[in-house]
């Protein structure tokens, strides 16, 4: 075996995995269960897992993406503002610290507004249409076509414009922009080139803040570690952060920004301010708490995160299970949205005792701001990321873990752990299957890519190999091995499109 060449190995490898029949069929049977067809993924990541010693001497993985190195920091005394800095706040019911009252646009308008939606790029850019009905306001002030002439002001404001411009991605792609009225213009300001010419010079924190959100940076409510402004006599200095990688592990980066009044922005700091083992899977949206470092085990403080994950998750279901009821779903998936609900219970539970048993903190509970229900594009969007990619995803990771796992104590636990993790894999392509029977030709094609992009950043994001101490106790696969499970995944995919 040691004279084979690499590529020879790597061919055999792969002629192990296409034998199987899921692997060779672009159309799987269409009488089959989902819960059947998740068993033939799972089986086949099994046989990933006996071939990876074979594929890990010599078959090539996507290139690995190096995170940037922190900036050099130039003279910016923040040492007196720190020991004040607070946290700046969010109206009641919204999560981004902007308000529309505290900015001063370089001409006047009837009403302005700033709008929330989530989606993804198109493929092509095609004519403004305002024909999308699923956006949250986050604040606005005026009055909406207020001297307006026509009808057709108070036609378009009711509803948001398309093509989609997306302000920053990492599961889903979100839009933050400006809607202001004048007369019977309707006008969306979206992306930074916008949002400098609607404000003009930046003299005010929200002014600041909102470019900063325009640039894909993320602000966080009441949060002073995340998310702060300071005046300074040139401008203003913000605090935001970035998940600067989504899987295996997951980074959250702090950018300390100095905002010139004339629009320029320059990162002076960066500094990683979190970083889990784990991968995000279903996760709420809104979730602005983690567990911090106790510092004396790596295994242990990985599982204190992944334990407050678990607990985050009980959310994410219940939210789940709401929504699924106020769009009229299916009784049997509501009820198998409250049973993964409890499962999460007691996955946290399990979790936090091998946690504390290792060395890890004992993990606080989740803090989730409240959001309103979603539409159905919306729900159906965030189901075909975090439930069918990486929901998916994270049980075929579980399964290696429990095979793979040298704590025995840990591998038991998540082989009982997988079977749920499954399960739930399962309810969300459900999900998907209830939603895209309802959703109309466009929407169905965005949610497909959606799938597609997910799939890419995933693949992206698991380039890096997991701490050794943790990787080997808690069996967590490499970037090789990783790279072939999300091949697995990215195959049943297609053969279920």
């Amino acid at each position: 075996m040691d004279s084979v060449e690499p590529f020879a190995l790597c061919t055999r490898a792969r002629e192990i995995l296409m034998a199987h029949r899921f692997l060779r069929d672009c159309n799987p049977d269409p009488d089959e269960s989902v819960e059947s067809w998740l068993a033939r993924i799972f089986e086949r990541a099994q046989r990933v897992a006996l071939v990876t010693g074979l594929l890990a001497q010599g078959c090539t993985t996507e290139p690995t993406q190096a995170l940037a190195e922190p900036a050099d920091t130039d003279a910016v005394d923040e040492t007196a503002s720190a020991q004040v800095a607070r946290g700046v706040p969010c109206a009641p019911g919204t999560y981004l610290p902007i308000s529309a009252s505290g900015l001063s646009p370089a001409r006047r308008f009837d009403s302005l507004a700033i709008r929330t939606l989530s989606g993804f790029p198109p493929n092509e850019e095609g004519p403004e249409r305002w024909t999308v009905s699923h956006f949250s306001v986050v604040s606005e002030v005026g009055t909406p076509c207020a001297t307006a002439t026509t009808r057709e002001c108070h036609q378009k404001i009711r509803m948001h414009p398309e093509p989609f411009r997306a302000t920053s991605c990492v599961q889903l792609c979100s839009e933050t922009s400006v809607v202001t009225t004048a007369g019977d213009e309707v006008r969306r300001w979206a992306g930074v080139p916008e949002i400098r010419a609607l404000l003009g010079p930046i003299d005010t924190p929200d002014e600041a803040l909102l470019l900063v959100e325009a640039m894909g940076y993320h602000l966080t409510c009441d949060n002073a570690e995340r998310t702060t402004v300071r005046a300074t006599p040139d401008g203003f200095l913000v605090t935001a952060t970035k998940i600067t990688r989504d899987c295996a592990p997951i980074i959250t980066t702090r950018y300390t920004l100095r905002i010139w009044r004339s629009g320029e922005v320059q990162e002076v700091r960066t500094e990683e301010i979190e970083r889990s083992s784990a991968c995000i899977g279903r996760v709420p949206a809104g979730l602005t708490s983690a567990p911090a470092d106790e510092g004396r085990s790596l295994l242990g403080d990985f599982l204190a995160r992944a334990a407050h994950l678990e607990a985050a998750s009980v959310i994410a279901f219940e939210r789940l299970a709401a929504e699924l009821t106020a769009l009229g779903a299916p009784a049997s998936l509501v009820d198998e949205a409250r049973r993964a609900a409890e499962d999460e219970v007691r996955h946290a539970d399990v979790v936090s005792a091998l946690a504390r048993a290792r060395g890890g903190g004992t993990p606080f509970p989740p803090r989730v701001e409240e959001l309103p229900l979603r539409a159905l594009f919306a729900l159906a969007l965030e189901n075909a990321v975090e439930g069918c990619v990486r929901e998916t995803f994270g049980a075929l990771v579980g399964a290696h873990q429990a095979r793979r796992a040298a704590d025995a104590e840990l591998a038991a636990a998540m082989r009982d752990i997988t079977t749920d993790e499954a399960r739930h894999a399962a309810l969300s392509w459900k999900v998907h299957a209830w939603a895209m029977d309802r959703l109309g030709p466009e929407e169905r094609a965005h949610v497909q890519q959606a799938q597609a992009d997910a799939l890419s950043r995933l693949a992206a994001s698991t380039t890096r190999a997991p701490a050794p101490e943790v990787a080997r106790a808690a069996g967590l696969p490499g970037p090789t091995e990783a790279a072939c499970l999300l091949d697995v995944l990215r195959q049943g995919i297609l053969a279920e499109a």
